[in-house]
């Protein structure tokens, strides 16, 4: 199979699979160990191997101890549980464990407040999908748009023009694409979230 062939393929794949839809979300509340198996379950995309997981009841309990999750109640977990769940496996793959604190604190603070307006958590996330549907369509685009200037730039210098120098190419620009967004990420925690926390703290 060409490599082309399997980068749509693949990106079909993360298209259909990649994201759990707001409807998924189980309404009931359920245990530690029911929501463990549906995040495995739906985010089995990102599994490496088929004895990995995703999560597990180890990494709840600690979300739950580090203020990230709020608290289970009667030790069932809800559907706005579940959709935090998600939110920190993706956000788990850019920042760290105190820096997605930080992040989630402004919901956290908002859930357990008795005074606050609640924030809907299921259409929070469903805009956030909207956006990443759009998103999606231009990462094929942009994906398509690096394999065909690695083509033009192997043939400019001369080059051998394989599978091999294009696949290197575009491996080592996804990454770079990464890294730039990543980059963009932290320096708006840091300016944000993180500058303003601190400045309180020296005039308290």
């Amino acid at each position: 199979m060409r490599y082309e062939e399997f980068i749509k393929l693949t990106m079909d794949e993360y298209v259909s699979k990649g994201k759990i839809s707001v409807n998924d979300f189980p309404e009931m509340e359920i245990y530690m160990d029911q929501a463990e198996t549906f995040l495995n379950r739906e985010l089995g995309i990102y599994k490496k191997s088929e004895k990995d997981k995703v999560i597990t009841k180890t990494m709840i309990g600690n979300y739950v101890k580090h203020h990230m999750l709020p608290r289970p109640v009667n030790k069932k977990y809800s559907k706005d549980h579940l959709i935090l769940l998600t939110l920190i496996f993706h956000l788990k793959g850019t920042f760290q464990m105190e820096e997605i604190e930080k992040i989630l604190k402004p919901l956290i603070d908002n859930y357990n407040s008795e005074f606050d307006d609640k924030i809907d958590l299921g259409a929070l996330y469903e805009g956030i999908l909207t956006v990443q549907a759009t998103e999606q369509e231009l990462l094929t685009q942009s994906v398509n748009s690096i394999i065909e200037e690695s083509k033009h730039q192997l043939k400019e210098t001369e080059l051998s023009d394989d599978d091999m120098l294009e696949l290197f190419m575009l491996i080592v620009n996804l990454s770079m694409k990464a890294d730039a967004q990543k980059y963009l990420a932290h320096k708006l925690l840091q300016e944000y979230i993180l500058k303003p926390k601190q400045k309180k703290q020296k005039e308290g």
